[in-house]
């Protein structure tokens, strides 16, 4: 499942991709509505087709493109979703799997965009006024661009009776964690992820805001390339310290077996030996 670190492979992509180049043809698979809500894959297509991409941002787990079309901008929300990645195929090549989107860009070249489960989301932004939009303008300030406040964090924290592991999810507090960097953040920093999120002491918030770093840049540096491979695909080798490692031997303290439990209806994996 994308977190920050994937959307921001994403960005940086479509950036390199087609960063000033004109989208000639857009296609929309009619099957997909969903992934186009509230609008239409023919209002998609038609709202962006012959505009020109002016710059991607990331904020959070969103993609914010600013497209240029007849002199006025237009915007398009881009969410991963669950399994959604864009990919670039070169014209006359055969598209992935699950193309859902296709821009055809000026010079060569086809952006897909691929989502097997269509939990994605393809919106068009009216005068790219992203900040109108309530999912983007309830985001807390990105933890890679704005950095982490150890002293906002552990305000945040006082005031909530969750679980640290369940408060690390709310995209008010942290944008762009999920549920895997939350459970390796929380390893990395030795804290148990059950513990009560007003319980950790300001030297224990401060480390964990460390950690998020650590485990966001790591997935960066080992992830970054022109696609995106999700450790849920098939054949796919997993990357991390404790997710999805239920049973295997801890790799810090060599002595306690990686546990699994449930919070908020999400998997969490950590050591019950060395987080405390």
């Amino acid at each position: 499942m994308p977190e920050l670190p994937e959307v921001e492979i994403a960005a940086r992509n479509l950036r390199r991709w087609a960063r000033g180049r004109r989208i000639l043809r857009v296609e929309a698979d009619l099957a997909a509505r969903r992934l186009f809500r509230p609008g239409t894959p023919r209002a998609f297509a038609a709202a962006i087709e012959g505009s020109r991409l002016s710059e991607v941002e990331r904020r959070g787990k969103h993609l914010l493109v600013t497209l240029t079309r007849r002199e006025r901008p237009v915007g398009l929300l881009s969410h991963l979703g669950m399994t959604g990645k864009w990919v670039r195929r070169e014209r006359g090549e055969p598209p992935p799997p699950h193309s859902r989107a296709r821009l055809h860009l000026e010079g060569g070249g086809v952006l897909h965009f691929d989502d097997p489960r269509l939990f994605g989301r393809l919106r068009v932004v009216p005068e790219a006024r992203f900040e109108a939009l309530p999912e983007v303008a309830a985001l807390g300030p990105d933890p890679l661009r704005d950095g982490i406040d150890p002293r906002r964090l552990e305000g945040l924290f006082a005031r909530t009776r969750r679980a640290v592991k369940v408060a690390l999810l709310d995209q008010r507090i942290l944008p762009g964690v999920g549920n895997i960097h939350a459970s390796e953040a929380l390893f990395l920093a030795g804290i148990d992820p059950r513990r009560s999120a007003r319980s950790l002491s300001g030297a224990e918030v401060a480390r964990l805001g460390r950690a998020v770093l650590a485990s966001f840049r790591r997935t960066l540096r080992e992830e970054d390339g022109p696609e995106i491979t999700y450790v849920e695909e098939a054949g796919a080798k997993n990357p991390f310290r404790v997710y999805d490692r239920e049973g295997e031997r801890c790799s810090r303290c060599r002595a306690g077996v990686l546990r699994r439990a449930v919070q908020a209806q999400r998997s969490t994996y950590f050591c019950p030996r060395c987080q405390r």
